[in-house]
Parts: C-alpha cells; structure tokens; sequence
C-alpha cells in the first residue's frame, strides 16, 4: 500500500500546473462551502436561540387555552408547590415567571396599544440582558412601582424618565385595570417589537394592577441541556393537573421559525450542491485527461499482466490524494476564518439592519463552529471525487491494449 501511494503522488505531479489549478478549485469550493454552511447553521442556532431563551423557553408551563387564546382568563395559578419544585430542578438553568397583557399606553394626547410584561427584574435581565440595554435611567428592582419602555415607545410618547405613564386595559375575570406609573427606564432592544411595544414592569405590579394576585400566565423553563426537553416536558405533566394544565415544548411555539429554517436549510444545500457539481466536472476533466494521457502506459501495464483492477484501484487513490488534500488545504484556511467570526459576530450594516430588527431578530450574522459540517464538507469532496472516477475507470475496462500499442487509438 506503501508503494501505491508513492505512485499516485508522484503521478500527480507530471503536470503540475493541472494539479495546482486542481488544488485550488477544490480548496477555494471547500473555503466557500465552509463559510456559507457555517454562516447559516450559525444564524439558525442564533434565531433558535433568541426565540427560546428570550422568548418561550425550553418548555412552558400554561394553561391548556392560553397558546390559542392568549388571555388573562386562561391564566394559571403559580403555588409555592410548584414553585419549590422548579427550585430544586437541577435539569432547569433558571424559570422566568411571566404575567403578559395588552393595554393601552397613554400620555396626553398621545396614545399606543403595547404589551405589559410582569417580570421577576433579576430573571429577566439575566434572559434577555435587560440591564445593559438600559440607555436613560434606571433598572427595576423587586419592590419599583414604576415602568421600564422602550425607546421608539418613548419616543411616539413623548415622555422619558421621570415622567408618569397611563396603563388602561381589562384584568382578570373583565375587571378594569388602571394605573399611573412613573418611567424609571428607557430601553433600547435591537428587535423592533420590544422597542415599540414593551412595557415591563415589576411581577407584584403586575399581578396588582391586573388583579392577578398569585397567579401567571406563564412559566418558561430554560434548561442546561436541550436534550432533556422531552424528559422535562413529560414530568411537569406528570405532576401537574393535565385537565387544566400543560407543558409546551419549544418546537411547538415555534413552528413558524422551524418552518422558515427548513425551507431556508433546503435551498442552502441546493446552492452548495451546485458548487460541488462545478467541482466535480473540474475533478472528472482532471481524471479523464489523467487517465487519456497515460492509455498507453496503462496498455503496456495490462499487457505485462498487471490486473485491470489494480490500474481502477491506483486510479481512485490519485483521484482521492487530489480531492483530499485540497480539502484538507480548505479546512486549514477556513477554520481560523469561521473561528474568529463566531467569536466576532459580524455586524448588519445599517440599511439591512432594520429588517433583521423587524423579524425580531438581533442584527448581527453568527457563524457556527460546530466540527460535524466542517467535516461532512470533507467527507463530500472525496465522495464526489470518487463519483467524478467512474468513467475514467469504465474507460480503463474497456482499453483495447493492441490498438492502443500499435497507436491505432
């Protein structure tokens, strides 16, 4: 085997200009392939992640009407059973109990229709980075009777901290819920939806403005590891009164995100389909003309008593040795390259940023290191390398050895 690989190196070095440009059609496709795939596994995780961890968690805990009927009156009641329990959860990283509302937001003349959002301060900042988006004012404590907003709210508004905010709207059981709150805050949240329509304010506030005392809407569970999803949804079911109750896990609050990667994912690997057959016909001329160039030395080999099988097997090893190294060459160039973007998402420019902030996205472009697509790029080009070998090899079989001794081919 020793031998054979001599044999293919050296034989891929007659004609060095074609293995070079061989080389570097193949290194350039994996460099592009590497970044492309890269670039949209990372923007998948990046939105999958937004829409869980700042969003609907791992797994929710709610009433059975309130997915379909998001309304006060299909709210859960929170016991401190419950409570201990996702305390002690060492599946869980941390829960965010949640009490969300439509209401109108008032300040004189000016009026907006947002969302209130009843917030433990601590657990939200820690799920979203609350805190360190705060531009004017001050974070919420526990005990504030006052109202986080965001910017472009503040703005349509006309009011900013310090000034105080009307909450109109419907409690529980259609009960009025009114209120005045002063503006600690003003926030600037890359999604577009936060800064014109959240409002947060403190859970006790919430609860007391909403007559919601002891109960929630919601609990979202962010756990340390997604493969416990389904372990964790079946046991909060298990202890939970079903009847009433449900545990919801993420996939089935987000299946307009699923959707929209599946259908994205499909194209993606259409378009890096098609950069690998353009490789491939680049492999098979190499091959084809390899093997054309060096019929007669082949002839001869036969006519020796070398087995034809043997010339197919040498044959698909130069055709590998090509393919590998300029994959390999790829992945050394690439990996620096995906490495430092992912630790450096890359920035939306500003006139495309306001689209990514529309789609609730956050404008930046998040490359995924993950090794298993880095490979499977590898694992492609020698698999097309040895697809771009047949007819090269189908030639091999059927060499007539005389005519081609004899120079009649």
């Amino acid at each position: 085997m020793k031998r054979r690989i001599t044999l293919a190196w050296r034989n891929l070095w007659r004609n060095k200009k074609r293995t070079y440009i061989t080389l570097g059609s193949v290194t350039f496709a994996v460099v592009i392939a590497t970044m492309m795939r890269g670039l949209q596994l990372g923007t998948y995780d990046k939105m999958l992640d937004d829409a869980i961890t700042a969003s609907t968690g791992h797994v929710a805990l709610m009433d059975k009407l309130y997915w379909e009927d998001k309304t006060l009156l299909n709210s859960m009641e929170f016991s401190e059973d419950l409570e201990s329990t996702l305390d002690s959860d060492e599946r869980i990283d941390f829960w965010v109990p949640q009490l969300m509302s439509g209401v109108l937001a008032s300040s004189g003349p000016h009026t907006r229709g947002v969302l209130i959002q009843g917030v433990d301060p601590a657990v939200q900042d820690r799920q979203i980075g609350l805190a360190d988006k705060i531009i004017e004012g001050d974070y919420l404590d526990d005990n504030d009777e006052a109202v986080l907003i965001g910017k472009e709210l503040s703005q349509f508004l006309r009011i900013g901290v310090g000034d105080t905010l009307v909450l109109l709207g419907q409690g529980y059981m259609g009960v009025t819920a009114a209120g005045k709150y002063p503006i600690k805050g003003v926030f600037d949240h890359p999604m577009a939806e936060f800064n014109k329509r959240m409002i947060f304010l403190p859970l006790n506030a919430a609860q007391y403005l909403f007559f919601m005392e002891g109960r929630l809407t919601n609990v979202n569970l962010v756990l340390k590891d997604n493969d416990e999803v389904e372990e964790t949804q079946a046991y909060y079911e298990s202890i939970m009164d079903t009847t009433l109750l449900e545990a919801r896990g993420w996939r089935l609050m987000n299946r307009e995100i699923l959707s929209g990667i599946e259908s994205d994912n499909f194209f993606g690997k259409i378009m890096i389909g098609i950069l690998y057959m353009v490789i491939g016909f680049g492999l098979f001329g190499t091959i084809l003309m390899m093997t054309m160039e060096r019929k007669k030395e082949f002839s001869i080999m036969i006519a020796i008593g070398m087995r034809r099988t043997k010339l197919l097997t040498q044959v698909i090893l130069e055709s590998i040795m090509i393919a590998g190294l300029g994959a390999l060459a790829g992945l050394i160039i690439s990996f620096p390259v995906v490495y430092f973007y992912c630790l450096n998402p890359i920035p939306v420019p500003e006139e495309s940023a306001e689209m990514y902030r529309q789609m609730n996205m956050e404008p930046i472009l998040q490359i995924s290191i993950k090794p298993g697509y880095m490979l499977l790029q590898f694992a492609i080009v020698l698999g097309v390398s040895i697809v771009a070998s047949v007819i090269p090899l189908n030639n091999i079989l059927k060499f007539n050895i005389v005519d081609i001794i004899r120079g009649r081919q």
